[in-house]
């Protein structure tokens, strides 16, 4: 098994962020924007957003050597006020820290995260690969298949786990060399 060369903020005690955060890591912040449940097909659990952008930033957290803070999941359709307000406060206790390079990764399987929204911090998409309820599925069949309702999908549905993995393989590489572009020691 290989070493990660990234760390979930919440793994480490307050002396160990502080000391990563100095040495000047890039600190990632996943968000999750789901879409309203009644919108959520009938095959797929309440957790299906979250699931995948914890696997999705778990993989990035093996491969760069991030800090990846708490995901930050917004369910609803509450206005943008309301967002960007919850968008400040943790990017302002990231701040108080003492991260300085700052990235959002939008893991929403909806609609993406408004650039007015993220207080100068850049916003990277990720899960955005093809048809939501396809990506969803398949993606879902490769991490959690058990959570999948097979008996709901609709007939000639063609999610497959190959394709999940693939389809956030590609968004991984894709984060990855974004990452990379805007910081040269995340390469």
């Amino acid at each position: 098994m290989n070493t990660p060369r990234g760390v979930w903020l919440d793994d480490l005690t307050r002396e160990e962020a502080a000391s990563r955060l100095a040495a000047d890591a890039v600190a990632l912040l996943p968000v999750v924007w789901s879409s309203r449940p009644a919108q959520a097909p009938s095959h797929l659990p309440i957790k299906t957003a979250t699931t995948i952008a914890r696997a999705v930033a778990q993989k990035l957290v093996e491969r760069l050597p991030v800090v990846v803070a708490p995901l930050l999941d917004w369910e609803g359709d509450a206005g943008a006020e309301v967002s960007r307000q919850m968008l400040r406060e943790r990017l302002g206790q990231l701040r108080a820290r003492g991260a300085r390079r700052l990235a959002i990764l939008d893991l929403g399987l909806g609609g993406a995260i408004s650039a007015d929204l993220s207080a100068g911090v850049p916003i990277f998409r990720v899960c955005n690969s093809g048809a939501a309820i396809d990506y969803a599925t398949s993606c879902m069949l490769a991490i959690d298949p058990r959570s999948v309702r097979m008996q709901l999908l609709p007939d000639g549905f063609g999610a497959q786990a190959f394709a999940g993995e693939r389809m956030m393989a590609a968004d991984i590489d894709a984060a990855a060399h974004a990452l990379g572009a805007l910081w040269s020691d995340l390469r």
